[in-house]
């Protein structure tokens, strides 16, 4: 059995440098060797914001209708994807997060950036002085905090009205994933391999869990549980309350339907029942309460984009860009609309899915129950 894990840890180590080698040769095959970024939609105050591939923040109104642009300037740091800092703008992965007037984007400058929802003017940057590594995780706000992780291996808590540093907290290795904050705990992965819970008043550490892979997804806290993949192939039901195990997903490598690529996108739960989108192409529908597998949804392309819950409904966009709709009454998944390439977490409001298109950059509105466009905004 160690001589089998030392050989699966010597697997998984050899994997991810190919995979970082290839996001590097994704993220800088344009814009003169400048990474592009591949941003989520935020909902706040009648509006949509997201970062284009051009290192913008952009606001749309929901008819998708433009409001203005924000350019982050790139102060030049490099690392993360290892992309040669050669664009005037920072690029941006994460999904914004709102408060108050206030909009919030980290760059991969490393530097977070504070921005007036209603005008796009900025209101200030962290750091003032000099740059963080890379931020390619997004951003929660929280009692008037704002938290995220940053390709230093650091989780960062800061005043979201000031931007003034509240606390730091540091992980094993690089973070890119996205933290999730329930009650007074925030729970954030690390390349390290392990999933923290981190004291959101004064950053003290709560509990880690080991897992045997990097973890890039975002948490999914439910029921006093947090169910997080990792690029071990597996996915973990965990205690919110003290760490421990309650399940793992498949319980053995030999398995029978086990997965055979990584957990990059997120888990959509709904109804006791977890989504689980992989890099092999297949949905994996787990129970929530013993995780055991209920079904397979294999949609033939990786998907990385996170999915989301619209009506009773879990909509999941592959990289090719073919947006699926499955039916969580009998788990039997259609169609719904091809449009171009995706990786960027999908957004959704009142029967609406948004999705950011990075193949001839463009922002879709399409009905979640027929697949309609309402409309697309081209990003030039």
């Amino acid at each position: 059995m160690v001589r089998h894990n030392k050989r699966l840890a010597g697997k998984i180590l050899l994997l991810v440098v190919l995979f970082v080698a290839v996001l590097t040769f994704l993220g800088c095959v344009s814009l003169g060797g400048a990474p592009l970024g591949w941003s989520g939609v935020a909902i706040a105050d009648g509006a949509l914001y997201f970062g284009s591939m051009k290192g913008e923040l952009v606001a749309l109104d929901l008819n998708g209708n433009p409001l203005w642009q924000a350019s982050l300037e790139d102060s030049g740091s490099a690392g993360g994807f290892g992309c040669a800092p050669a664009s005037t703008s920072a690029a941006i992965y994460g999904t914004p997060a709102t408060m108050g007037d206030l909009i919030y984007t980290g760059g991969y400058d490393g530097k977070i950036y504070a921005i007036n929802l209603s005008s796009g003017a900025l209101r200030w940057v962290y750091p003032r002085q000099g740059n963080l590594q890379p931020i390619v995780g997004g951003l929660v706000v929280a009692q008037d905090k704002l938290y995220f992780g940053s390709s230093d291996g650091k989780v960062y808590a800061i005043d979201a009205t000031t931007g003034d540093r509240e606390w730091v907290f540091p992980t094993g290795d690089k973070i890119w994933s996205t933290p999730v904050i329930s009650g007074d705990t925030v729970y954030i992965g690390s390349f390290d391999r392990k999933l923290y819970a981190i004291n959101a008043a004064d950053g003290s550490k709560k509990w880690d869990f080991s897992t045997e892979g990097p973890i890039v997804s975002t948490p999914v806290v439910y029921n006093n549980t947090v169910y997080v993949a990792s690029f071990d192939r597996h996915l973990y039901a965990i205690d919110a309350s003290n760490g421990q195990l309650i399940w793992r997903f498949p319980s053995a490598d030999e398995t029978e339907n086990r997965p055979v690529k990584w957990f990059w996108a997120s888990p959509a739960l709904y109804d006791n029942t977890i989504y689980a989108p992989s890099l092999d192409g297949r949905v994996y529908v787990l129970d929530a309460e013993s995780g055991v597998l209920i079904t397979v949804l294999d949609l033939g392309n990786p998907i990385s984009s996170s999915p989301v819950v619209v009506e009773g409904r879990v909509i999941i966009a592959s990289e090719e860009g073919k947006i699926y709709s499955i039916d969580t009454g009998n788990n039997q998944s259609i169609e719904l609309r091809a449009l171009g390439r995706v990786s960027a977490p999908l957004a959704a409001s009142d029967g609406i899915v948004y999705v950011h298109v990075q193949q001839d950059e463009a922002i879709y509105a399409i009905n979640a129950v027929t697949g309609a466009v309402f409309w697309n905004t081209p990003i030039n």
